[in-house]
């Protein structure tokens, strides 16, 4: 089990570094009524990317030459890798232009109906965290653990990579409406200097993926 933690790691960290669910998550809290939809938000974010790696890992499972050499799975990791390398480019080329999008500032009177379809839209259709649940799938997917080893492993990915859209969240509750300033300016950092993190963190990740997938080949 701690093997596949070790790989699932760097895809855990991806979901984690990834800066607009982060953003929401934290304009959420400047809503009418921050604490319910701030919780709905994250709850169902978090309800969909395991819903999502859950799905991919149980197709992964099924499917021959997940994990074997030569197997589509192999390819699978080199054609992620070369996808995830070319978004890495593509965001870092841009980052001078990269700004929050038009309609962020809308979802300060968002209500936890909102908060929901966000929650989904960050999580399960988020490209960047689809990539990286297909990754972590491919790994614990294409192993031979029982089903509580996969539980486990799945739980440790979701857990790391929840841990940055939680976190507002976590501080607000602890400490009230006095910590919403210091939120702002973390909102603030993140719409300046996140886009490069991410830029980075995706072109480690799609240089393992395509190292990794191309030893096995």
């Amino acid at each position: 089990m701690a093997d596949l933690i070790i790989e699932v790691l760097p895809y855990a960290i991806g979901v984690f570094a990834s800066p607009l669910p982060v953003i929401i998550a934290i304009v959420m809290l400047f809503t009418p009524r921050p604490l319910p939809t701030s919780v709905t938000y994250v709850v169902t974010w978090i309800a969909g990317l395991t819903a999502v790696t859950v799905v991919l890992t149980l197709l992964a499972s099924r499917l021959p030459g997940a994990q074997g050499d030569g197997g589509w799975g192999a390819w699978l990791r080199v054609a992620l890798g070369v996808i995830l390398i070319a978004v890495a480019v593509r965001m870092w080329l841009g980052r001078s232009r990269e700004s929050a999008p038009a309609w962020l500032s809308a979802l300060i009177d968002a209500e936890p109906r909102e908060a929901v379809r966000y929650g989904l839209l960050m999580s399960a259709a988020n490209p960047k965290e689809l990539l990286m649940a297909t990754a972590a799938a491919l790994v614990v997917g294409g192993s031979d653990v029982g089903p509580a080893t996969a539980a486990g492993v799945i739980a440790v990915f979701i857990l790391v990579g929840a841990a940055s859209v939680a976190a507002p969240l976590a501080v607000f509750v602890l400490g009230g409406r006095s910590t919403l300033e210091t939120l702002t300016r973390a909102r603030e950092w993140l719409q300046r200097n996140s886009v490069m993190v991410a830029a980075a963190v995706l072109a480690a990740i799609g240089l393992i993926l395509l190292v990794g997938g191309a030893v096995k080949l």
